[in-house]
């Protein structure tokens, strides 16, 4: 995340913030104002099971202060082996 804080403390405003399931999503604008996406996948086995439930997923995170630089992984939802144990 010290990448995130690092964007955040140069002013760059988070747009929005997505756990989409599969991968979490982070949506600013570049300089000259087009919208940019950044994203990292989440680990395979929170998604392997059930990429179809996966991929539908959408859970708005928060943009601002300390909130907006963490990932709760350990509370997020599983569609993978973890969800069927």
């Amino acid at each position: 995340m010290k990448r995130l804080e690092h964007l955040q403390r140069r002013g760059v405003k988070f747009n929005m913030r997505i756990n989409h399931g599969v991968t979490h999503s982070l949506y600013i604008s570049d300089p000259n104002g087009y919208g940019v996406e950044l994203l990292y996948e989440l680990p395979r086995e929170m998604w392997e099971g059930d990429i179809d439930a996966g991929i539908n997923y959408f859970q708005p995170l928060p943009t601002e202060g300390e909130e907006a630089l963490k990932d709760d992984l350990e509370n997020a939802p599983s569609f993978g082996r973890a969800a069927a144990e």
